[in-house]
Parts: C-alpha cells; sequence; structure tokens
C-alpha cells in the first residue's frame, strides 16, 4: 500500500498522517558506516519431512474492511502466535486494527515468548497504519527505518540528486504530465510499440509514482513472521482490516522448514540488530533448499534483485502459460520479457489493481496494445498480491510489486517455487477471478472509487486515495466524471532492425 504522504500519479493524495514521535524501541543501531557483512547460515540439506502451504483470499462478497480474523490468511497467522513456545520475530509494513492479533501477540510475551518486530517509517516517524503506534507500545520491542531515511535525506540533499530529473527527455513530454518520463520502446516482430509514460503531478519518489526516481524515502515492506525458528508466515498480505481482514485479494505461504525460517531470521537480524535496511543490507547468497516436495528459492530485496535473477528468468523459460496477479506492473522490463513470451506462443493473462490501472506508469495498456488478456479488478478492495503461476510448474510469491523499487529500493522478500500442486491450485483460482471479472474489464479501466467497483461506495475507505470517502468521492456520484487519460502509446511500421523511441530520422 503506498504512503499517505505521497501523490500518486493523478489520483494518489495523502490519507492519514500518524504521530511523529517515536516508537518505544526505535532502532538505536548505526545506519551508516562499515561494510556490511552476511551472517553465517547452518548448514543444511533441506527440510524433507517440511510442508509448504499456499493461502489465497478472493474478496469476493466482502463488503468492507473488518477487525476480524476469519479469513485463513489471519486464521492461520493467528495459531501460528498462539502456539508459539519461544521466539516471535516479525517484519510488517505496519498495524491497523487486527485486534485478535493485537492480542495474541500480547499474550505470547505475556507467557515468555520473545516477541520482536520490525515496521516501515518514514523521515517524520510516520507509518501508514493507523494501530502501528498502539502495536509498539503494547510489544515494546519494535524498531524501524527512520534513521537509514533519514541518512537517505541527508545524502540526497548533499548531492542534489533531484537535479538528475529536471532534462526534459528525448522523446518529449506528453501534454499535462509533469512527472519523470519514460521513453518506451519494444519490438512487436514486423512493427514497434512506442509509449512515453509519465506521472500527471511532479515526481515525489513514493513508491507508487512508478519508482523511477529512487530518492530517500524507501520503505521496510516486508510482510512475515518467523515462529519457534521453524514456522514462516509471508506473501503480500498486511496486518491489517483489509489484509488479513480479507478484503483485499491477497496470497500467504506457509512454510513448516526451519531452513527458509532460518533465511528469514537472518534478514530480520540485519535490520532489527544491525540498523541496516535497504541498500545496506549485505548479499544473501544464493537461497535454495528443498522443503517437503517442493523446491523454494527466496530473493531478498534490494540486495539480491529479485526481478533481474528470479522472476525475469522464469517468465523467459515459459513455454505454455503465464498467470499474473499484481499490484503494481510498471517495470518496463518484465513488460518486455511478457511481450516476448506472447510473441513466442505463451499464452498470458494479467490480472491488475484498478488505482494501479490509473499510474502513469502501468504497463497494462501496453500489454493489452499488443495482444495479452489484461483484466482490471473491481471489487471494493485491492488485487494487492504480487504473484504468478508459471507452466504448471512454478509459484512466484512474496511482498514485492513488480516495479524498480520493489527491486531496488524496499525491503522485500520473494519466493520461487517449484511446485506443480500448488502452481495448479494458484491457476485454479486465477481461473476463478479471472471468470468473475466481467470482459469489459478486459478492455476498459474501472474508477476504482465508483459504482464500477464493488462495494468502494460504500466500504468507508479511500480506495483511490484521493481523501473523498465514499459519496464524498464524485466517482460514486450519479454523474461521475471521466477518467483521466493515461500517457500515450502507438504501433508503428518496423523499418529498422531495433526499435528505438524516439524513432530515427
Amino acid at each position: 500500500m503506498p504512503r499517505p504522504h505521497f501523490l500518486f500519479a493523478a489520483t494518489v493524495v495523502v490519507a492519514t498522517v500518524l504521530s511523529g514521535c517515536d516508537t518505544p524501541g526505535s532502532s538505536t543501531s548505526p545506519e551508516h558506516g562499515g561494510q556490511a557483512h552476511a551472517r553465517p547460515l547452518p548448514p543444511s540439506t533441506g527440510d524433507p519431512s517440511g510442508s509448504v502451504r499456499l493461502l489465497l483470499n478472493n474478496p469476493t462478497g466482502r463488503a468492507t474492511p473488518v477487525d476480524r480474523c476469519e479469513v485463513e490468511l489471519c486464521t492461520s497467522l493467528l495459531a501460528l502466535i498462539e502456539g508459539a513456545q519461544t521466539s516471535i520475530d516479525f517484519a510488517v509494513y505496519g498495524m491497523r486494527n487486527q485486534s485478535e492479533l493485537l492480542a495474541a501477540l500480547k499474550a505470547a510475551k505475556a507467557r515468555g515468548v520473545r516477541v520482536r518486530a520490525v515496521v516501515d517509517r518514514d523521515v517524520d516517524g510516520d507509518n501508514y497504519y493507523s494501530s502501528t503506534n498502539t502495536m509498539a507500545a503494547t510489544l515494546g520491542q519494535v524498531r524501524d527505518d527512520r534513521k537509514v531515511d533519514q541518512g537517505l535525506e541527508r545524502d540526497q540533499k548533499a548531492s542534489d540528486r533531484g537535479n538528475k530529473f529536471d532534462a526534459e527527455p528525448t522523446c518529449g513530454r506528453p501534454d499535462g504530465f509533469a512527472g519523470y518520463v519514460q521513453c518506451l520502446a519494444y519490438d512487436l516482430g514486423d512493427r514497434c510499440l512506442l509509449a512515453t509514460h509519465a506521472s500527471r503531478e511532479p515526481f515525489s519518489g513514493s513508491e507508487d509514482d512508478g519508482d523511477t526516481g529512487k530518492v530517500f524515502n524507501k520503505i521496510m515492506h516486508h510482510k512475515f513472521f518467523v515462529v519457534d525458528g521453524r514456522y514462516l508466515w509471508t506473501g503480500s498480505t498486511n496486518v491489517s482490516d483489509s489484509g488479513t481482514g480479507g478484503y483485499n485479494a491477497n496470497l500467504i505461504v506457509v512454510l513448516d522448514s526451519p531452513t527458509v525460517s532460518s533465511w528469514y531470521t537472518r534478514e530480520f537480524e540485519t535490520m532489527w540488530t544491525d540498523g541496516k535496511y535497504h541498500q545496506r543490507k549485505p548479499e544473501s547468497g544464493e537461497l535454495r533448499t528443498t522443503v517437503g516436495d517442493a523446491e523454494v528459492q527466496v530473493l531478498f530485496s534490494p540486495q539480491d534483485k529479485a526481478i533481474s535473477n528470479g522472476v525475469r528468468p522464469l517468465l523467459k523459460r515459459a513455454k505454455r502459460r503465464i498467470d499474473i496477479a499484481v499490484f503494481f506492473l510498471t517495470n518496463k522490463a518484465i513488460t518486455k520479457d511478457l511481450l516476448d513470451a506472447h510473441r513466442r506462443g505463451v499464452e498470458v493473462r494479467v490480472i491488475l489493481d484498478a488505482t494501479a490501472a490509473t499510474n502513469g506508469y502501468t504497463k497494462h495498456e501496453l500489454l493489452r496494445e499488443a495482444g495479452i488478456a489484461v483484466k482490471v479488478d473491481v471489487w471494493g478492495g485491492k488485487m494487492h498480491m504480487k504473484s504468478a503461476a508459471i507452466d504448471d510448474e512454478y509459484v512466484i510469491a512474496g511482498s514485492m510489486n513488480w516495479t524498480s523499487a520493489g527491486e531496488w529500493d524496499n525491503d522485500e522478500n520473494t519466493l520461487l517455487i517449484k511446485s506443480p500442486a500448488l502452481a495448479t491450485q494458484y491457476h485454479e483460482f486465477f481461473d476463478q477471478m479471472w471468470a468473475e471479472i466481467p470482459e469489459q474489464w478486459a478492455t476498459r479501466n474501472p474508477d476504482p472509487e465508483s459504482r464500477d467497483s464493488g462495494t468502494s461506495c460504500t466500504d468507508g475507505f479511500d480506495n483511490d486515495y484521493d481523501n473523498l470517502v465514499d459519496a464524498e468521492d464524485p466517482g460514486c456520484s450519479a454523474n461521475p466524471p471521466p477518467m483521466l487519460e493515461l500517457p500515450p502509446h502507438w504501433v508503428v511500421a518496423k523499418d529498422k532492425i531495433t526499435c528505438q523511441h524516439p524513432p530515427r530520422g
């Protein structure tokens, strides 16, 4: 989810700003200095008696975010917390309105379980989720990335790095757009697909502006719990009324695996103990093992370059089909891989979030132009997954949006799971979601807060981040305004060996 104080293309504006005070237990570890070294991992031959479960949440029929623990995304986590005997280490973006989970964490601490947490905070100490401060005060052992972000802010100001975005792009800035410009050219075989992408507002550096600036407000975007050094709960689901509350489409992987849990414990300790976040974390090395019948590989962002080293190689090897359910798709390299897969005969389908479809850097219209099937969600909640299944063999899961910031800036985790059983489960779930979205949204984009988008006009939630809720939002009126146009794209005949934008004179 985006930070409330940043602009998101033409639509995302501040939602809620929390108290600027430090949380109890805020990290005092050094945020600068010294070479980052990876913590040693214990030797492992895998976990043949372990297990991997894939939990998928379809939000169809859910009317509003709730402070209840009733969907499996939540009950699976609650069971792990209640069963914890020695330790709970977790890294989450924040917390909002999940009373039962917070009570379970408090009870675990009271019975002697060591409970430690890492959350995101910006340079002012704010967190997007409104219960984060309460959680920190309740548990005490909660640290964050604020000091690192402040150091990045100082570095950015000292180098005046922002000036690199002042020059006009070679392809020309589209009318009505003020943000950083991408000049894009994709090869469709006998034609070239050209596009000029930008945000309507000046670039702000937030994740959801398209992740092109990489300035100082990186985010600690993990969503994982390690319990007793053995059990891992991780995926796309935030600990919130819309996440674990079930209002959004989300995914969770639950592993019984001391090996994989040790990798996440090392990532946790790098942040909690060493105070290293974002680009300051050491490389992980190859993290690959067997858990039960599944092969599992883990990549942490930004140190392991999860898109370049994990997601893209699988997309390039796809032979039959790729099903993608994703919150944001702004990464131009992934876009190329999907276009190439389509050209070689792979069936590619994408389900994208409605708010993300208004982003000035979204690539879904380029996929549509090339003949790839893309549907935009029409729930009140979000398509919040960051996932795919490939060839009935692989599942991609985790916290990382398919954006540049997901790979290069933010603290994220990505799992590549080779398991025909889990891939088949994902494909079947995707088929169900695909069938539930009307065909009109395969060629059009619904207003994320309107009568076109499920219960978005009655859910008490600011679905498009414009500070207007339900009836206050013009999209929910009897005569909603037209959607703002996205940046331009077009197809031209290919008269050279390679495509480029602007075209050769």
